[in-house]
């Protein structure tokens, strides 16, 4: 049994071994309750527990404190989800090791509309800092949110459509400020009733930080003339503002919102470009900035948002929902000089019609179509994907049962999806059905038992159908396939969760098999057994070049591959007394996988453990954290090895009340209190990109 299996091993018995001592302290009626949350991104509002594929769920109040700068940062605690980072700005969540398209983010139950998937050095355009709640799907969510989520989605639940009027005004003020980066963050968020009806809703942030401290160099081979203890180029200027109207009547809803996203941000790697001769058409010099150099994003979008509920009286439908979502994004991807080498623009629509069917016994459903269409350009030196057009329309049916002991789901989708190059209007067309099964036994008085069965299909990208020239951030050369087929998983999925007295552990385990797996393939042309490396005039020249530090020439192409794994969860209440209430968490989670023939999959994230103990005794709470992110000794062709690390943290807490109705949280958390050099195995630039060293993280909240 190799090292990560014996780990692994040991880990789930001694989570095991924790919850079977708790059987032996003294009983506490209700001591650990399980809170019951509603799934906001399930138009049938199911309790996160009734679920047969797994949801996690973080809410906004349990990321005080924490150094968040991106959406990956605010859920990478979560079993079973890791970031994908590209310095401190960029984090885009993997889920059981798959990340990119495969993927969604969703804001409000719409996507992002961002280009975030396009390459990982592109900024989720999220903000988590407004979150209510954070819900992730681990497995695939197809059915509800397209394509594109064979591997899972993160959806982030704001309160930009305001659902009910509150009865009276309310407000949030909140400030942070992070040592690791001299970084401020400032937000607030007001919620103001304007009679029994109507209500509006308005919020504001602004975040400025410098390049981020390490505990050495940057580079795992270091320049001789490279800074120590700053990772350079990883300073960020963000701004986001929105401003909402809702009314909402007794049968009726009517909501919506415009927002303003800019995020200004160093990508650190050095991955820069030739000073050309003249600036490319239609591309503007811009001002310099201060900065330490290197490319930066400067990116905006403007997004609108709109959602109505109405109440039915009908033959077998209850209720009707909309939602619909505009967004027009773009960015400049700035020399050191200030001069925009490439511009990226996204213009996209997305809207859903959901009908609650009427229950029919102990059954409920939904019927829905989503609709979406996107327009995208880059134009400029890293221009490596064309203009195109994106086109799908779907239709659902989801269903969910409740038969004593058991709850039951089942669901189908529909989907077609076009993609067309407007260059030439070249178009490939792609019809997609999925399925899933799914039934949760309640049995016994303390525990339950899941299984579900999904089939979901995905169609290729954009990226992955015309790609074809330099991809700069992550130093190849991409090339696409217009005869790419479609890909389709197979996951299968056993959950088990028992709760008694002091103490509850959930463990879950999946096997996904995916035929006509896309991944970008290495290429021989030159039949020297020594993968191809050429310059950026490839499609000009059609050279191979003999230098290590030349582009990756890389390809489209399908295998059948599969992928497997565990979560693992338990939480023991220690101590509940006049002392305060002391409780102890562990968790663990671990994915492996191959393509057909025994190749490795790049990236796959290492096994994880930690542990987590808190401290509560009104008004003080306080909690250590460990996390143990193992090495990766044995990676996929062409990637590196990846030290193993522990990331400590803790944190303190004091909430007070202000008036009738005000209350003020100040903060003080520590973050890698060890100093440790950490890379992420999931990273492109995980050998040129540690994270953060040592930090202390202060700030406060009023609420009102």
């Amino acid at each position: 049994m190799n090292g990560p299996y014996r780990r692994s091993a040991a880990i789930t018995a001694l989570l095991c071994w924790n919850a079977a001592i708790a059987d032996t302290l003294p009983p506490v009626p209700n001591d650990n309750p399980i809170e019951e949350i509603i799934v906001r991104a399930d138009p049938l509002r199911t309790l996160s527990d009734h679920r047969s594929a797994p949801v996690a769920v973080v809410k906004g109040n349990s990321l005080l404190g924490a150094a968040v700068d991106t959406l990956g940062a605010a859920v990478e605690q979560v079993p079973g989800v890791n970031v994908s980072t590209f310095g401190n700005a960029v984090g885009r969540p993997v889920i059981r090791g798959l990340g990119g398209a495969r993927v969604r983010v969703l804001e409000n139950g719409l996507g992002a509309m961002d280009v975030s998937t396009v390459s990982p050095d592109h900024a989720v355009a999220a903000e988590p800092v407004f979150a209510e709640q954070i819900e992730i799907f681990r497995g695939p969510a197809t059915l509800l949110f397209g394509s594109g989520a064979s591997g899972g989605l993160v959806n982030v639940v704001n309160r930009r459509l305001l659902r009910e009027v509150p009865a009276t005004p309310a407000a949030d003020a909140f400030t942070q400020y992070d040592s690791a980066s001299d970084g401020w963050l400032g937000a607030w968020q007001l919620d103001l009733p304007l009679g029994q009806t109507v209500a509006a809703h308005a919020d504001g942030l602004r975040r400025d930080s410098q390049s981020i401290s390490i505990p050495g160099f940057a580079a795992v081979t270091p320049e001789p003339d490279a800074r120590r203890g700053v990772l350079p180029n990883s300073n960020i200027e963000t701004d986001n503002y929105a401003a909402g109207l809702s009314w909402v009547g007794t049968s009726a809803r009517l909501s919506g919102s415009v927002s303003y996203l800019s995020n200004d941000y160093g990508v650190p790697g050095g991955h820069d470009h030739e000073e050309p001769e003249s600036d490319p058409p239609g591309l503007t010099p811009a001002d310099p900035l201060e900065d330490d150099g290197g490319i930066r994003i400067a990116l905006e979008q403007t997004r609108y948002d709109l959602e109505a509920t109405l109440d039915l009286a009908m033959p077998g439908i209850t209720q009707a929902r909309t939602r619909w979502a505009y967004a027009d994004y773009q960015h400049d991807e700035l020399e050191p000089d200030g001069r925009a080498a490439t511009t990226v623009s996204n213009e996209e629509t997305e809207g859903r019609l959901e009908l609650i069917l009427a229950p029919l016994g102990p059954l409920d459903g939904v019927f829905g179509l989503h609709y979406g269409t996107r327009r995208f350009s880059a134009y400029g030196e890293e221009a490596f994907v064309p203009a195109t057009q994106t086109d799908s329309l779907g239709v659902f049916l989801l269903g969910k049962g409740h038969l004593g002991d058991w709850h039951l789901d089942a669901g189908l989708r529909f989907e077609q999806q076009t993609v067309e190059r407007r260059t030439d209007r070249l178009s490939v067309e792609h019809d997609l059905l999925s399925l899933s099964l799914g039934a949760t036994w309640l049995y016994g008085e303390y525990q339950s038992a899941s299984l579900a069965f999904t089939r979901a299909t995905r169609a290729p990208t954009a990226e992955e159908l015309f790609a074809n020239g330099p991809h700069l951030a992550t130093n190849t050369y991409e090339r696409g396939r217009a005869d790419l087929t479609k890909e389709t998983a197979h996951n299968l999925e056993f959950g088990w969760h028992w709760k008694r007295g002091r103490a509850q552990l959930e463990l879950s385990a999946f096997y996904n098999y995916f035929t006509d797996f896309t991944y970008l393939a290495l290429n021989d042309l030159n039949g020297d057994g020594i993968a191809d490396r050429v310059e950026p005039d490839f499609a000009r020249s059609g050279a191979v070049v003999d230098e290590a530090d030349a582009l990756l020439l890389l390809d489209q192409a399908q295998r059948d591959a599969r992928l497997w794994g565990f979560e693992a969860a338990v939480q023991v209440t220690l101590v509940n007394n006049q002392h305060g209430h002391w409780r102890l968490h562990g968790w663990s989670d671990y994915v492996d996988g191959e393509l057909r023939g025994g190749e490795t999959i790049p990236r796959l994230p290492p096994l994880r453990f930690g542990a987590r103990l808190t401290w509560e005794r009104s008004p003080w709470s306080a909690e250590f954290t460990t996390t143990r992110v193992s090495a990766v000794d044995h990676p996929a062709p062409l990637e590196t090895a990846t030290d193993g690390y522990v990331q400590l943290a803790a944190g303190l807490t004091y909430r007070c009340r202000l008036g009738a109705r005000g209350t003020l949280a100040l903060f003080a958390r520590g973050e890698n209190l060890a100093d440790q050099t950490a890379r992420s195995h999931t990273s492109f630039v995980k050998d040129l990109a540690p994270m953060a060293g040592i930090s202390a993280v202060l700030g406060a909240r009023l609420s009102y």
